[in-house]
């Protein structure tokens, strides 16, 4: 049986589309997961006050507002949007936006649930390599490669796991 390598476009092609599905759940979730580890924004307490759902079937949302308390008393409490995750009148750590609209939780269940996205786009990158090896050169890659990226693929898809019990607790 012989191998048939892959035309130099269609491997572009190829490459183009895996780093578009990769990346987007790691651009996207970067700024929740920069919040939530305390990289940036204001720290504090947020307090859900009322959380409302929109819609029916497929188009169903919740939005949640709430208190934010800051750290620096001298700094003004604010309403602001919570994730659509939270219970009415469930209090947390929180930290502020930069532009102050919105917070994320910063505790454990919120580093969690922030991780979902960036592991997500890990779990897709991770067998690139292999793939690329596969298509454009038509070899197997060897056994130790394989292990080792079956074992990053499992525990990157044990944190997106996580962060999804943690969301939904």
């Amino acid at each position: 049986m012989s191998q048939r390598r892959m035309s130099p476009a269609g491997a572009l092609v190829t490459i183009v589309v895996w780093l578009a599905v990769a990346l987007l759940p790691l651009l996207y979730g970067l700024s929740d997961a920069r919040l939530a580890f305390g990289l940036t924004g204001t720290p504090g307490t947020a307090t859900v006050e009322r959380c409302v759902d929109y819609g029916s079937g497929e188009d169903e949302r919740t939005e949640c507002r709430g208190r934010f308390v800051p750290d620096d008393r001298e700094t003004a409490a604010r309403t602001v949007a919570l994730p659509p995750e939270s219970d009415e009148g469930e209090s947390f750590r929180a930290r502020l936006q930069p532009d102050g609209e919105r917070a994320r939780p910063a505790d454990l269940k919120g580093r969690l649930s922030a991780l979902i996205l960036p592991a997500l786009g890990l779990l897709f990158l991770i067998p690139m390599p292999l793939g690329l090896a596969y298509l454009l050169a038509g070899r197997r890659p060897g056994r130790l490669l394989r292990y080792l990226t079956a074992g990053s693929a499992a525990l990157l898809g044990g944190v997106c796991l996580a962060g999804l019990v943690a969301s939904n607790l």
